[in-house]
């Protein structure tokens, strides 16, 4: 009989904010520990929260084989790999007074915002070992400033939000950022709908639910049919990312111990469909190869989940991708996908861009787009965004309708 273990530890500090002051700390330590055995094609699963009795875990979990679930075993043999990625962001001692420095900064340097919500400090470490001699360790830590943002003069309950996810800290960074956002609230720009729009990368997200191998293979996806065929742009590469020194605390293998080459899987790769989202359960069933996309919430039967997914980078500078102006979306939300492709996405707040610059706020209006074109002819392409510091997402810039309200 065949089996996998997995221990997830997570010690968390959350800080509340309101009013631009500290209200409360929250400290938690999370320990799961979850058993799988495998036999004659069944699989039995259990969890426990806590320190307890492993072969007691083991027993239980043997025991509910009776429950007939039927699921490959398909265990990864004679693999050890262990990744270290903890950094010295802040020290849990000093995590309330730094960040009652930057609250406080904050107030000071902006004095007509209000700033509230959260600021997280978080240590995860993950343990992967199997009845195969297989053994993953990986650790990391992160803090995530997480900011909604209210102007005093505003009957709006949120005027704008800032939110950060990094493996270090800078005060400064963090402060100059919100100025930049901050900075053109107030100055009244006007909409030109022939300008190019900047927006985050996650816009892909609309169409990762097609590429999850049961859509596809039940001919319900919007790429039905296209897999190896060309899609879009040769720019254009979509992949899986677990490399380990990530800001996002993603261990180098899934839930299921699944390691990809290099740590990455890649469903587009130059432009062409190259590979669907995978676990053991579906690639085993199509004979598909494996994504590492498995994910399983504590002791449940595992899932397909598009964890670490990006959109790879054509330039390292959003400034050289996009010389002159455009428009820089801030809040979207809201949107959807119909079945034929079609983006259609409710602008909250957008800036007007101009040489790596926010100038002014726009009127509101909505996007939309068709994903082959935004992805193919309608695209310029993909850069870090360093029009900010400590923020270092990805943005997309590409040609859209623009529908003035």
């Amino acid at each position: 009989m065949k089996h996998e273990k997995i221990v997830n530890k997570t010690t968390s500090y959350g800080l509340n904010v309101s009013g631009g002051n500290i209200d409360s700390l929250r400290v938690k330590d999370d320990l799961k520990t979850v058993i799988r055995v495998y036999d004659d094609g069944k699989i039995g699963i259990a969890g426990r929260i806590g320190e307890g009795d492993d072969k007691a875990l083991f027993e239980d979990a043997k025991a509910r084989l009776s429950q007939n679930i039927t699921y490959p075993c398909d265990l990864t043999a004679g693999k050890t790999r262990k990744e270290n990625c903890v950094k010295n962001i802040v020290p849990a001692t000093e995590f309330v007074k730094t960040m009652k420095k930057l609250l406080a900064r904050l107030n000071k340097e902006y004095p007509d915002f209000i700033f509230s919500n959260k600021i997280n400090m978080e240590e995860y470490s993950s343990v992967y070992e199997n009845s195969e001699n297989t053994r993953y360790e990986y650790a990391s830590n992160y803090i995530a400033v997480i900011l909604v943002i209210q102007h005093k003069k505003s009957a709006s309950i949120m005027d704008l939000a800032y939110g950060a996810v990094q493996n270090y800290y800078d005060e400064d960074k963090v402060v100059s950022d919100i100025g930049k956002l901050l900075a053109p609230f107030d100055k009244k720009a006007e909409l030109d709908d022939t300008l190019p729009v900047i927006i985050g990368d996650n816009i892909i997200h609309y169409s990762l639910r097609h590429i999850i191998a049961e859509l596809y293979m039940s001919g319900a996806s919007l790429f039905n049919g296209k897999l190896s065929e060309k899609l879009f742009d040769e720019k254009v590469n979509i992949y899986l990312d677990r490399g380990p020194d990530n800001k996002e605390c993603i261990p180098f293998f899934d839930s299921e111990g699944v390691v990809n080459d290099g740590d990455k899987f890649y469903f587009i790769k130059d432009g062409v469909f190259n590979g669907l989202l995978t676990y053991k359960r579906t690639a085993h069933n199509f004979n598909l190869p494996l994504s590492g996309g498995g994910y399983s919430d504590f002791d449940e039967v595992p899932v397909a989940a598009a964890v670490g997914t990006k959109l790879g980078t054509t330039s390292d500078s959003l400034k050289k991708l996009i010389q002159g102006k455009a428009i820089y979306i801030v809040e979207a939300g809201g949107g959807d996908m119909t079945p034929d492709g079609t983006l259609g996405i409710p602008v909250q707040l957008a800036y007007l861009y101009d040489n790596g610059e926010l100038v002014g706020k726009l009127p509101e209006f909505s996007l939309n787009a068709n994903i082959f074109d935004l992805l193919g002819k309608d695209l310029i392409g993909v850069a870090k965004n360093d029009v900010f510091g400590f923020m270092e997402d990805t943005v997309l810039a590409a040609k859209f309708k623009i529908n003035k309200n």
